[in-house]
Order: C-alpha cells, then sequence, then structure tokens
C-alpha cells in the first residue's frame, strides 16, 4: 500500500502535478454527489497521466460491484477506494485491491470493520450526509492510541491491515499529524487545493515533502 496519496484530481495537469510532487498515488472521484466528480468517460487522459508513475486509485460511494469492475477494467485501476456503506459482502465481490474508507466517531468506532475484506483502511472524519473530503481533522492523538501504529488495532488486537490518515490535513500540519497518529499513509484533497477540484502545485509539493519528513521521524516507521 502506498504512504502519500493526492486524491480528487479533475485533470490530466493535476495529475502531473501530483505525480511530479513525488506522490505515491492519484486518486479520481467517480461519485457524482462529489465537487471533485470525474465522469468515467472522461477519466482516461487523467489516467495516462498517473501510468506509470503513481498508484491510480478509483474512489467510489456505494457503487454496484459490477460497475466497480466494469470501471477499473476499462482505465486500468489498480487499486479501489470504498467510500460509502458498503458492506463486507459487496467488498467480496471485488477483485480488486480495496482500500476502506472508514468515516471514525470516537474511541471505540472500528470495532465493526474487523474483518473486513481490504487491503488497508482510510480513517476521516464522521460528517452527517458526507462521504469524506470535508476538510474535518480528527482527533489524531486519540486516533493514534486506539490504531496502535501503522497497522491497526481492533479492541487492542493488532489485525495486520495498514491504515491511512486523512482529514483535515494540510501542507502545515501534516508533519505533526503524522506523529501523533502513526498511520502508515495519507490521504488528502481540499488542503492542497486552489479551489473545489483544482490542485495548487505548491501547496501539493509542501504537502509531500512534509509528509516525508513526518514519516521519517521516529515511530513513524511500520
Amino acid at each position: 500500500m502506498f504512504r502519500i496519496k493526492i486524491c480528487g484530481v479533475t485533470s490530466p495537469l493535476d495529475a502531473e502535478t501530483a505525480c511530479g510532487a513525488g506522490a505515491d498515488a492519484v486518486g479520481i472521484n467517480f461519485f457524482p454527489g462529489s465537487v471533485r466528480y470525474v465522469p468515467a468517460d472522461r477519466a482516461a487522459p487523467i489516467l495516462e497521466a498517473i501510468r506509470g508513475k503513481a498508484v491510480p486509485v478509483g474512489v467510489f460511494v456505494n457503487e454496484r460491484p459490477e460497475t466497480i469492475g466494469a470501471v477499473c477494467r476499462s482505465l486500468g485501476i489498480e487499486v479501489v477506494q470504498l467510500s460509502g456503506k458498503e458492506t463486507a459482502e459487496d467488498a467480496a465481490r471485488i477483485s480488486f485491491r480495496l482500500l476502506k474508507a472508514v468515516h471514525w466517531g470516537g474511541a471505540g468506532g472500528l470495532a465493526s470493520f474487523r474483518g473486513y475484506p481490504c487491503e488497508a483502511f482510510l480513517l476521516d472524519a464522521a460528517v452527517p450526509g458526507a462521504y469524506g473530503g470535508t476538510g474535518e481533522p480528527l482527533d489524531w492523538e486519540l486516533l493514534g492510541k486506539e490504531c496502535g501504529g501503522p497497522r491497526i488495532r481492533f479492541g487492542g488486537e493488532e489485525s495486520g491491515k495498514r491504515w491511512l490518515l486523512a482529514g483535515g490535513l494540510t501542507p502545515e500540519n501534516v508533519e505533526r499529524a503524522i506523529r501523533l497518529a502513526r498511520p502508515y499513509g495519507v490521504d488528502v484533497a481540499g488542503g492542497v487545493e486552489e479551489a473545489p477540484g483544482r490542485k495548487d502545485p505548491g501547496k501539493v509539493r509542501r504537502f509531500v515533502e512534509n509528509a516525508r519528513r513526518g514519516f521519517g521521524s521516529e515511530g513513524a516507521q511500520p
């Protein structure tokens, strides 16, 4: 699984910006309710800008597994991020590497995802009516205590699955967030934008630089 993901990319130029800054993964949002929505029939040029430079991630919300599979196969997407209320049964029907977004509401909020068939989790803020991308930060210190390091714990028992931190991250706070929460990776969308759906090259570059500094700090490595 990747360390640094720039999500909500809506153009080939922004994809090139993310890859050029050193992002490990780039996310494209296929959820029509998102301000960063990219229709599947317009995503190919963005994927071409990513391919061979970073891991392309397709973000879906409550979509049929068959539709997810068709979109990912046609575009060459390697990793699927499930950001809705997809059940474990839904996830088991998707034959791609899976990243499951969990909208964390506080201590004890991870127990229901024990055994979920995914490669890793992405922990974001729980905001009523929203499926991520809100810019709301989490309690990094409390989250770090609950997860116990880069491999997430359920009820104090390590699952072996890695997790990524999302929610309210910016170039200014990502290094501190990594040191407190101790995730395996980080995910950002709005925190590196100049406007909704448009990335700021300077912010993207600084975010990647500061995230790498955070992961190089003592205790941040798995």
